[in-house]
């Protein structure tokens, strides 16, 4: 009788205990989910979200912003795809990335009603959107631009007079990539840029991983590779700015933050863009939630707060890029609205090309080929 009794006792006891430790577990989950919630995570491109706009966001909210520079997006779809990045708020190119993405479950449906602002998108950008994104359920986008040359016009005429700057042959015919291998050519870190344009070049249909396409691709840039300073999505602008590099595959908004680099710094170095005979590669980079985001609904605050008319187009003030806020345009300086090198002229935007959206097993070989040719630099 006794042992009994005392058996029951210790089994009361380690039942208080067990439902007292139960307890404080889903106190400190709880607790930990608040302070979550005051945290937001991002991950997207340099400059696309300055300083004055994350100080003037917490200081609205209360959410403490941390934000990751994405520098390649098929390394940030490689983190993602393994769950758990912990990022509540992600910028990504609508294709190819979205293309494939948005199909295998990485991105979260968007609360709209919990984003009026949204309503501010460019309908036009939208339209294309769908493309990618049916019914626009998961992307909001943010900025857009064109992909072609940026280049040093008084080093470039000074090496060479009669340069091709409307031609990929600046960079992708030896004779002429070999007169501007000493004052510096930068390619982007992306064969999802690069690779597209080369193949163009070579008067191909569409990239393909077909091997003899590919081959005579890849030999392409194996070409040229000797002549190359800098493979590089991040930061290849600055060097520009600074003299480094003269010439540089890269993106329209880019060549305006160069720019504003140069006056920053009271530089005289002067910096202009061409688009490209070959092609006009069109990009649309989006506002999206990853499908564990801890935070979605900071997420969707913030998405909400940028897409306000006056935030937007500050950012597009500050970095150059053409926001996609339609709502923002009126906002802007006529000097800014008239920038052919932001919003192109007709002529220009009837060759826009958004990039194909390529298979699992097309992409794997565009970027086995990718780092081989890389790791001959």
């Amino acid at each position: 009788m006794m042992a009994r009794t005392k058996a029951g006792r210790t089994r009361n006891k380690a039942s208080r205990v067990a439902m007292v430790g139960v307890a404080l577990w889903f106190g400190m989950s709880g607790a930990m989910a608040t302070e979550r919630a005051k945290v937001l995570n991002i991950y997207a491109w340099p400059e696309y979200f300055p300083k004055s706009l994350i100080l003037k966001f917490e200081a609205d909210t209360g959410i403490h912003v941390n934000s990751t520079v994405l520098d390649s997006p098929d390394t940030a779809e490689t983190i993602l795809s393994v769950g758990h990045s912990n990022y509540d708020l992600v910028t990504m190119n609508a294709s190819p990335q979205l293309a494939r993405e948005i199909p295998k479950g990485y991105w979260k449906k968007l609360d709209l009603a919990a984003i009026p602002n949204a309503r501010n998108a460019d309908p036009t950008v939208m339209s294309l959107l769908k493309t990618v994104d049916p019914g626009n359920q998961y992307a909001v986008p943010w900025m857009w631009g064109t992909t072609g040359i940026i280049y040093n016009p008084e080093k470039i005429s000074a090496i060479m007079p009669d340069a091709p700057l409307d031609s990929l042959d600046m960079i992708l015919k030896k004779d002429v990539a070999a007169k501007f291998a000493g004052c510096g050519i930068g390619l982007l870190d992306s064969w999802g840029d690069v690779l597209p344009m080369v193949s163009r070049y070579l008067h191909q249909p569409r990239l393909s991983a077909n091997k003899p396409d590919l081959d005579a691709v890849m030999a392409k840039l194996q070409e040229i590779q000797p002549y190359l300073r800098r493979v590089s999505t991040a930061g290849y602008y600055q060097q520009l700015a600074e003299g480094e590099l003269c010439l540089a595959i890269g993106y329209s908004g880019d060549a305006m933050i160069a720019r504003r680099l140069v006056s920053e710094s009271q530089g005289k170095v002067k910096l202009a863009y061409s688009f490209v005979r070959e092609m006009v590669p069109f990009y649309i980079d989006n506002m999206v939630i990853p499908a564990d985001s801890p935070n979605s609904a900071g997420a969707l605050a913030f998405i909400n707060f940028v897409m306000r008319p006056e935030v937007s187009a500050s950012v597009t003030r500050f970095i150059g890029f053409a926001t996609a806020n339609a709502a923002a345009l009126p906002l802007l300086e006529p000097s800014v609205r008239s920038n052919t090198l932001i919003y192109p002229p007709a002529a220009i935007r009837r060759r826009f090309e958004l990039q194909n959206a390529y298979t699992p097993e097309e992409a794997r070989s565009f970027t086995r080929a990718w780092l081989l040719f890389k790791s001959g630099l």
